[in-house]
């Protein structure tokens, strides 16, 4: 047995690089090194490898946590003595229901109330409403997160006054209620505000928060608006960066200085599938922050960046909504290695309906799976270090900067909304995500790829939003008296003055809406990736309801299961990612065979399945015989051709060809439409 002490003396050589290289591209076997090479929706070329070499030019590698420009983290400690605010997003039907749900998943591993009022699922229009939604919640146990969207004063003015009414003081209520308008415009397309008034209130919230309620940050920057209408990462953070600068000089205008302003602002980004991606992401956001803040002359601390995380909208699916858990699963995983403060998880029926009580502990539960059983919160900055991530931070630091820059220089973010800039952006990523995705480079699990036509879709009822209710009268007293106090530039004291006398949300909000007109920008769309193939499966399905089977296509398989089963499979999960049905034969050794098979199927649309070599001789028969007898039916052969192959094969009376390279989505349209399959319904 070989002496312990022996081995240790024992080392390898050490393979340079170079070496390295040549052992790969034997692999290869004659294709080029640069095939390994990829690019990313960022325009970021991938390598497959990094080394030491690729950092030494690298200033932020050798930083430490909680030191500028803090990509390492703002906190020196990271995660080990405060965590991660678990921060759901919760909704109901009402407000007691509400607070139900909000007792309930807090004693369940919950540590933040989190808060999006237009996916709340019921107005809050007064102060009995939000009694009745923080009753019995010790609002100084926990953190409070609100997204207020376009404008935050209705719902500030009615919680102060209810804290006012429990003689709660303010300084106890801690976390984020913040507003967005320019993340609302690009949203929704257009405001019922003007910017300026908004400004207006965005400042006066933030220095009268500063005074009262220190614990509470007063502006949200969302990168979501961006994400969710198909931007890549680089867009998503010079976007935002761009719309906090807004901010900051709005405020400035308004008296506020860089360090009243910059420690307000609490970032969000969704946390999209491309795991090292996001993570790096995250990483670079606190660089460019930082170096944003500096620039305008803000103190070390107000550079640390508040950056709240939820896992991407835009990946989740409809159908094989369970696979939804692992795709949130992973992205929590990049984005608590990012380093987040903050993380809503989605329910995995997110794109289905509300979450009910298991959607919502499965996806609570992966936050404390993270945190407990993984043990992600014991390392500080577990990415730091790596060749690829820290590679991978810089460049996207730099793209994001440059893009910045761009925007800047046309007059800031506004101004590239109402030009169209930003949109055009968007879109032409969104074009290549929903091209690769129709083409099938890249994948869905469940969708476009291994779809599952026997599973039992998850049923939800139609909830009423806030959209559905009827609208409470106002009080034209009310209005007018809100409407005076904020004439003399006191929007919360007086929509706090007003809402202790019983105003409700809508007159506070009437009252705003009585300023100049608003912009109105092209609005970004929001959509999610799946929704191409969604929309064939919907039709599919209800095309069986109506005629009793789905749209169907027919394989005609040549000679034994190993000539045809490849590419059976293959045309199987091809079409069935549309919700079509797949008729398979065994296989056939003659013509004859196959055009008798054919013809006692009466189908309409065949694809012939085998190896190039078993085509040659059989594929022109089958084609000339079968069209023959029916002159209608449609015949493609599946597999790439040559293309003088592919020339006597459509002679011969061949339709097309089926391959890796075919734009499934555009393939499956045509099919349906020529079996009269209604792609509206």
């Amino acid at each position: 047995m070989t002496d312990i002490s022996a081995m240790k003396q024992q080392s390898f050589p050490i393979p340079s690089f170079e070496e390295w290289k040549q052992e790969v591209e034997k692999s290869l076997k004659g294709k080029p090194f640069e095939k390994l090479y990829s690019t990313t929706y960022e325009n970021i070329t991938i390598k497959p490898i990094y080394t030491r070499q690729d950092i030494e030019s690298l200033a932020h590698v050798e930083q430490y946590p909680g030191f500028p420009g803090y990509v390492r983290g703002t906190k020196p400690n990271g995660y080990i003595r405060e965590p991660w605010k678990v921060s759901q997003e919760i909704s109901a039907s009402s407000p007691t229901e509400w607070n139900e749900i909000v007792k309930h998943d807090l004693e369940r591993g919950q540590t933040e109330i989190h808060i999006v009022l237009e996916r709340l699922g019921f107005p809050v229009t007064s102060v009995d409403d939000i009694e009745a939604m923080f009753s019995g919640i010790s609002l100084d146990k926990y953190s409070l997160r609100v997204d207020a969207g376009a404008q935050s004063l209705s719902f500030l003015a009615l919680l102060a006054a209810y804290l006012q009414k429990q003689q709660i003081p303010f300084d106890a209520v801690r976390g984020t209620i913040g507003m967005d308008p320019v993340g609302a415009l690009a949203e929704k397309g257009q405001l019922s505000t003007s910017l300026a008034a908004l400004y207006d209130v965005m400042a006066d919230v933030t220095k009268w928060a500063k005074e009262n309620m220190p614990g509470v940050k007063t502006v949200i920057v969302r990168g979501e608006p961006y994400h969710n209408g198909g931007a890549n990462a680089v867009q998503e953070l010079a976007f935002a960066f761009a719309t906090a600068v807004e901010y900051i000089r709005a405020c400035l205008d308004r008296g506020l200085v860089i360090d009243a302003i910059a420690p307000q602002i609490h970032f969000s980004f969704a946390i999209g599938s491309n795991f090292f991606m996001e993570i790096a992401k995250l990483r670079a956001a606190r660089l460019v922050w930082s170096n944003i803040v500096q620039a305008f002359g803000g103190s070390e601390s107000s550079q640390k960046i508040a950056m709240h995380a939820r896992t991407s909208y835009f990946t989740k699916t409809v159908y094989d909504p369970y696979v939804n858990m692992l795709r949130a699963t992973a992205e929590a995983f990049a984005a608590t290695i990012g380093g987040a403060d903050s993380l809503h998880v989605s329910p995995f029926d997110e794109a289905i309906g509300r979450a009910d009580e298991f959607s919502r502990r499965i996806a609570r539960n992966t936050q404390l799976i993270l945190l407990e059983e993984a043990h992600i919160a014991n390392v500080i900055d577990p990415a730091g270090g790596s060749y690829y991530v820290e590679t991978l931070t810089a460049r996207v630091a730099e793209e994001a900067w440059k893009l910045f820059q761009q925007i800047e220089e046309k007059g800031g973010i506004v101004k590239a909304l109402q030009d169209g800039f930003v949109q055009a952006e968007v879109e032409n990523v969104a074009e290549q995500r929903k091209n690769n995705v129709k083409k099938r480079k890249e994948k869905i699990v469940g969708t476009n790829f291994y779809a599952n036509l026997a599973e039992a879709p998850v049923q939800k009822t139609r909830e009423n939003n806030e959209n559905d209710l009827p609208s409470s009268t106002l009080n034209e007293e009310n209005v007018a008296q809100l409407q005076a106090g904020f004439g003399e530039k006191r929007w919360i004291e007086t929509a706090i003055f007003m809402a202790v006398r019983r105003a409700t949300a809508r007159e506070i909000e009437a009252a705003l809406k009585a300023d100049e007109a608003s912009v109105s920008v092209k609005q970004i769309k929001q959509w999610r990736l799946a929704e191409p193939f969604e929309q064939l499966r919907k039709a599919s399905e209800a095309h069986l309801e109506k005629h009793g089977a789905r749209p169907t296509v027919h394989l005609i398989n040549i000679g034994s299961i190993p000539n045809y089963k490849a590419r059976a499979d293959f045309i199987t999960g091809f079409f069935e990612a549309g919700g079509m049905a797949v008729v398979k034969s065994e296989g056939v050794h003659t013509a004859e065979e196959a055009v008798s098979e054919a013809i006692n199927a009466n189908g309409t649309h065949y694809i012939i399945c085998g190896s190039d070599e078993s085509y040659t001789d059989i594929v022109p028969v089958i084609a000339k015989a079968l069209k023959q007898a029916n002159s209608n039916v449609k015949l493609y052969v599946a597999g790439k051709q040559a293309p003088d192959v592919e020339q006597s094969f459509v002679q011969a009376g061949v339709d097309g060809f089926i391959h890796i390279g075919s734009n499934c989505y555009e393939t499956i349209v045509s099919f349906m439409k020529e079996m009269g399959v209604d792609l509206n319904e």
